[in-house]
């Protein structure tokens, strides 16, 4: 009896060690991790995009493949300070390649829209830019494509319990990214680029496209009646303001 009571002694800490090397060390890094995203949240909200990025890398890199949740959590925070930060090619790679990911069907619908809503302006600012960059009609016209498919989607999932700003905002961006492909480039030249797509200005935009994409394949076709006569007044008018982010 003495014997088991000794090895039930010797025992005891197996399962405190087991718990330290497994499960315990994902509780950890998930604690380093959640310490990186706050201080990178306060850095982002300051507009250190610079800084916010580095530390939403640091807790990415911190949970590994552990936490797919919270990993594309991240993905979409860096995707916002790449675009913060003026970083073209990199929002740009980064949100398609977020957005073709299988594990989005299984994210909150929220998060979705955001992901999807921020994908459209990246587009959007994209296509603006490279039109004033003297871009191929090809290769500036996916990206007002792109633009235009994430804002009829994200127009065409609003329901009668989605509020009317709201609703109402998703239609001026719809109309925005329609009137990006049919403006001539003498109007949008008469325009003033907002602050967002400024950003993006100035890095040879549409020379790199070209060339890590060549001309990225098809043409985007075109919705009944888009591209035929003057573009309409009104909502399209509408400016996109910088994101607040999440």
């Amino acid at each position: 009896m003495r014997k088991y009571l000794v090895l039930l002694w010797l025992l005891l800490p197996l399962p405190i060690v087991v718990l330290h090397y497994g499960r315990g060390q994902q509780w950890l890094a998930r604690d380093i991790a959640h310490d990186f995203i706050k201080k990178a949240e306060a850095a982002e909200k300051s507009g250190d995009y610079r800084l916010a990025d580095e530390l939403y890398g640091s807790a990415d890199k911190t949970i590994g493949t552990q936490d797919r949740d919270l990993k594309l959590r991240l993905d979409l925070a860096r995707v916002r300070t790449r675009f913060g930060m003026g970083e073209a090619v990199a929002a740009i790679d980064g949100v398609d390649k977020l957005l073709d990911d299988a594990a989005m069907v299984d994210m909150p619908a929220e998060f979705q829209q955001e992901a999807r809503q921020l994908s459209g302006r990246i587009h959007y600012y994209a296509g603006w830019v490279m039109r004033l960059e003297g871009a191929k009609r090809e290769l500036w016209m996916e990206e007002a494509e792109l633009s235009r498919q994430n804002f009829r989607l994200l127009s065409e999932q609003a329901s009668p319990q989605t509020p009317p700003d709201e609703s109402r905002k998703q239609h001026e961006d719809l109309e925005s990214a329609v009137q990006l492909q049919r403006l001539s480039l003498t109007e949008l030249m008469a325009r003033p680029l907002p602050k967002e797509g400024r950003s993006m200005s100035g890095q040879g935009l549409s020379e790199q496209m070209a060339k890590r994409r060549g001309q990225r394949g098809k043409k985007p076709g075109k919705g009944p009646g888009e591209g035929d006569g003057p573009p309409d007044k009104g909502a399209g008018m509408q400016r996109f303001e910088p994101g607040s982010g999440s």
